[in-house]
């Protein structure tokens, strides 16, 4: 169980990462900002974008900085970037964390630890908006553990 104490004092409850992740991601899009991303893209979808991007005139800073990064990621899975692979693609974990507004781009393939990645992710998000955030097993170990501000000594 996982208990994030938010800005406002407010306790938050989650069974795991997974809907921590989901919690922030739906705070995220609702401000409509975009500068806290996880989220796993299918392969197709990240060759449409790629493609889109390329086609388009964005300023350079947004496509260099998404071009490289996205290029890195198709390259490291198929050997050559822009063109589709036939057979299994790897779907793509895209993550941003905050103000750097650069995004991380992940071929998913069975080396790569999405559930450690997320954990990190979330801790970061916490750290960055000043949440806390405990890992218990249950309500009365987070009393006991020393976790909330209601602690005598």
């Amino acid at each position: 169980m996982l208990i994030v104490f938010d800005s406002h004092n407010r306790i938050l409850p989650f069974a795991s990462y997974k809907g921590l992740c989901s919690h922030f991601e739906s705070l995220e899009r609702h401000k409509g900002k975009g500068k806290w991303v996880f989220v796993r893209h299918s392969w197709e979808r990240m060759m449409s974008c790629y493609k889109y991007i390329r086609a388009q005139k964005f300023p350079p800073s947004f496509r260099e900085t998404f071009e490289q990064g996205l290029e890195k990621a198709l390259r490291r899975e198929s050997g050559e970037t822009g063109k589709e692979r036939s057979g299994q693609e790897p779907d793509i974990l895209e993550i941003i964390k905050g103000n750097s507004r650069k995004a991380v781009f992940i071929p998913i393939t069975p080396d790569i630890d999405v559930d450690a990645l997320r954990q990190e992710w979330c801790k970061a998000y916490c750290k960055s908006h000043n949440y806390s955030l405990f890992d218990v097993s249950s309500p009365a170990d987070f009393k006991e553990s020393g976790g909330g501000h209601d602690q005598t000594s």
